[in-house]
């Protein structure tokens, strides 16, 4: 089977458009449609569906495209450990994680592996932990980085390290000087919390119901970390989130960071995800094990 065109199937339904992939890959349209109905023959089954505005994939298209990516990944990852036996000097480690950890930990590991390996070259998608796990199951990202990923099918949990909520408030704030707090105390002021249905808020609304705690004065709900920091900034509200969410603006001074004791949102978990069954690059394992030591993740405790 031509890799050209499993190539070119990948890039029309990231496109979502067979003539912008033509014109992307500076080939003719009927020859791109050619290689498609090729690859439709060698499947048996139609990959694309013709849409009023470009192409989709089929179920049977979103199935191929897997593999598809799995199998380009285990040849990158054969010329990974070619070019390995001379030393690591080039690269690509795809990386997908959620944005306090972007924006904290991971530029420091970054700088410090790209010290010992100038020629690698990162590729990282930020967003919420459901997004991480969807790029990393679907092959866009060989590791996740997600804060309590709920367990499914295809993902594989590699190594998990806790991460408790917490809750931040202004330094003004009449709960700033308490050394922990309960859910109890936390709920009776403005709360400022992920979205509904987010893992994390999910573990929250348990956490309530074990401690018959009512969650409703709701002053905010967000999926922006730095817009929920930032409204606990400028008023009465607390935001309840990952440790790790909060420590820039701790270790600044902006804001209070105040433990919350119920025993559920101690067992917060940050965890490292890849693709069940995925094989990963040279490169890539190299950087998994600088993530280890750097968060001390554990060993996987189970797969999804």
């Amino acid at each position: 089977m031509n890799l050209n065109a499993l190539r070119n199937f990948i890039a029309i339904v990231e496109t979502g458009s067979i003539r912008e992939a033509a014109d992307n890959l500076q080939i003719a349209q009927s020859a791109l449609s050619r290689q498609i109905l090729r690859l439709e023959r060698d499947f048996g089954a139609p990959l694309l569906e013709r849409l009023p505005r470009g192409v989709a994939p089929t179920t049977a298209g979103q199935i191929v495209l897997r593999h598809i990516r799995l199998t380009l990944d285990q040849i990158r990852g054969a010329r990974d450990e070619l070019t390995a036996l001379k030393g690591l000097r080039t690269g690509k480690i795809g990386l997908a994680v959620i944005e306090p950890f972007a924006s904290s930990v991971l530029p420091d590991c970054i700088a410090r592996f790209r010290g010992t390996y100038p020629g690698i070259v990162f590729d990282v998608r930020v967003g919420n932990t459901r997004q991480v796990t969807t790029l990393v199951k679907e092959g866009i990202s060989e590791l996740g980085i997600a804060y309590n990923a709920p367990r499914e099918a295809g993902i594989a949990l590699r190594a998990s390290t806790r991460q408790p909520l917490v809750a931040m408030v202004n330094p003004q704030h009449k709960l700033a000087s308490a050394s922990t707090l309960k859910l109890k105390d936390v709920a009776a002021w403005p709360l400022i919390l992920p979205p509904g249905g987010s893992p994390t808020r999910l573990l929250i609304e348990e956490a309530a119901r074990r401690s018959n705690t009512q969650i409703e004065r709701i002053l905010l709900e967000s999926d922006s970390v730095a817009l929920r920091l930032a409204v606990a900034l400028r008023t009465d509200g607390i935001a309840v989130l990952a440790q790790l969410s909060g420590e820039n603006d701790r270790n600044a001074g902006v804001l209070r960071m105040l433990p919350i004791s119920d025993a559920m949102l101690s067992d917060g978990r940050l965890e490292l995800l890849a693709a069940d069954g995925r094989v990963l690059t040279h490169a890539t394992q190299q950087f998994e094990r600088l993530l280890r030591t750097t968060l001390k993740f554990g060993n996987q405790r189970k797969q999804a």
